[in-house]
């Protein structure tokens, strides 16, 4: 499998992975964590026992990172999943205009 196949399923599982521990995490707190599937209720127990002896932001960079590495896995990438390149603001996001307010 070439390098820019597994860069494109990376990509697609690290995105999945956010969006999906994300839901999980949202339906476990309004009282739906029975209703998940098994997978994603051992992904959130994990990241409730790390909860105990790291801060909340570490445990869900963990949770998510476990996600994705499953994903990436199912998705047909090969090897370990490669560690996600930091997100650098593109000239899109920032804005060109001047905000004025009235005085």
């Amino acid at each position: 499998m070439s390098s820019s196949s597994n860069t494109s399923i990376a990509k697609k599982a690290r995105t999945k992975a956010e969006a999906d521990f994300a839901t999980w995490l949202m339906m476990a707190k309004l009282g739906g964590f029975d209703d998940l599937p098994p997978n994603a209720q051992s992904f959130l127990t994990n990241y409730r026992t790390r909860l105990e002896t790291m801060s909340e932001a570490v445990s869900t960079a963990l949770a998510v990172r476990e996600v994705y590495s499953t994903y990436y896995s199912e998705m047909g990438g090969v090897g370990a999943a490669p560690e996600p390149k930091a997100r650098t603001p593109t000239t899109d996001a920032i804005p060109t205009h001047k905000l004025v307010v009235p005085s």
